[in-house]
C-alpha cells in the first residue's frame, strides 16, 4: 500500500527512499543517512509547504499556496523533475507562475542567486520598494539589495523617483545575474516579465497628483 505523505501525496516510489543506519564512535551513538532520494527530497519538501500546518503557520506565505492534482503521485513529479536542470538548483514557482501554484507549466529549477533575486521585492506596509523616508530631513533615501549586499542609490524629493532609481538599480542587476548563465528563454523573460510588472506599476504612480 502507498505511503500517504503530509496527509495528501501519494510515496508509490517502488523502491527505497531513504536508508538510516547507526554507528558508534567514542561511545557516542550517530544515526547516519546511506541513501536520500534527491527527487523524493524536493517533493517532500514542496508537499510541507502546502499541507503540513505547523509550517504553514510558521510561514503564512504559504498560506493560499497550492500543488497541480498530478504532483500528488510523487512519480509523476520524478518523471518531470528527471527532464530539468535540477543538479546544483533549486525549485521554484514564482518565475513562470504567480507565486501560488506549484505544477510543471510554473515551476522551474534555477540557480540560488536567480531564485532568491526577487526576494522581499514586497512591502507589507504598502510602501514603495526601496524607499525610505528621513523624517528629520524631509526627503527619501533609496537603496537596492542583491545577494546580500545593499547599495545606497541616493537622496530624492518624492518617493515615486526614489522607487524608480531602486527598479533602475534592480535592472542592472538583473543583467549582470542573467548574461553569465545560459538559462531556458522562458526564464529570463519571466524574469525580466517580473522587472516590466514594476516599471509599469511606476508609471501608473507617476501619472496621478502629487501631494
Amino acid at each position: 500500500m502507498n505511503e500517504l505523505v503530509c496527509g495528501w501525496g501519494i510515496n508509490d516510489a517502488g523502491y527505497a527512499i531513504q536508508a538510516r543506519t547507526s554507528s558508534t564512535a567514542s561511545g557516542v551513538r550517530r544515526r547516519v543517512v546511506e541513501f536520500d532520494c534527491p527527487y523524493y527530497r524536493r517533493w517532500s519538501l514542496m508537499l510541507m509547504r502546502c499541507h503540513n500546518a505547523k509550517f504553514r503557520a510558521r510561514n503564512p506565505a504559504y498560506a493560499k499556496t497550492t500543488i497541480c492534482d498530478e504532483w500528488k503521485s510523487f512519480a509523476a513529479f520524478r518523471a518531470w523533475m528527471e527532464k530539468q536542470p535540477w543538479q546544483g538548483n533549486e525549485l521554484d514557482k514564482d518565475i513562470l507562475g504567480d507565486g501560488a501554484h506549484y505544477s510543471p507549466g510554473t515551476c522551474c529549477f534555477v540557480p540560488k542567486s536567480v531564485n532568491m533575486f526577487w526576494t522581499r521585492c514586497t512591502n507589507k506596509d504598502g510602501g514603495l520598494i526601496g524607499v525610505s523616508f528621513v523624517k528629520s530631513r524631509g526627503n527619501y533615501v533609496a537603496q537596492c539589495s542583491n545577494g546580500g549586499h545593499r547599495k545606497a542609490l541616493g537622496v530624492f524629493s518624492s518617493a515615486i523617483d526614489a522607487h524608480k532609481a531602486w527598479i533602475r538599480a534592480k535592472g542592472q542587476a538583473l543583467d549582470d545575474l542573467l548574461n553569465p548563465l545560459r538559462l531556458d528563454e522562458r526564464i529570463v523573460k519571466g524574469m525580466y516579465d517580473k522587472l516590466r510588472a514594476f516599471e509599469i506599476a511606476a508609471d501608473e504612480l507617476s501619472k496621478r497628483p502629487r501631494p
